[in-house]
């Protein structure tokens, strides 16, 4: 499950969580290299778009967000982003794997999220 809502300064005085709980090995060797847990990833979340070329693009620019994701890092981001082009964000069924079956172990609306990709292709068209 993914974090919801604002990381403010309560959530980071927490004590750290026990890797056990993720199935990682319980003998953590201190090491915080992983890419999207450690400062490898302030690229990801410090990027800010170049908002005249998207604005300016001769073609369409389409922000979309699951409807099960609004409120997590990267719903918000798409809201957020759609906002500074003026806009409001495309909202797809379920979450950021709504394509997915339950074959993945992260089960989306793979049939709602076809036919909402549908509507936004033809809406181009």
């Amino acid at each position: 499950m993914a974090r919801r809502g604002e990381f403010t300064g309560g959530y980071f005085a927490r004590p750290a969580p026990d890797p056990a709980m993720f199935g990682m090995p319980a003998d953590d060797d201190g090491t915080r290299d992983d890419p999207l847990l450690s400062d490898r990833s302030w690229a990801v979340s410090g990027y800010r778009p170049d908002v005249a070329a998207l604005t300016a693009a001769r073609t369409r620019v389409v922000i979309a967000v699951g409807e099960e994701s609004l409120d997590v890092f990267t719903g918000r981001t798409s809201v957020a982003t759609a906002a500074l082009l003026g806009r409001r964000p495309t909202i797809f069924p379920s979450h950021h794997g709504g394509f997915l079956g339950g074959e993945h172990g992260y089960a989306g609306q793979p049939e709602a999220f076809a036919r909402k990709l549908r509507e936004v292709l033809d809406a181009a068209g």
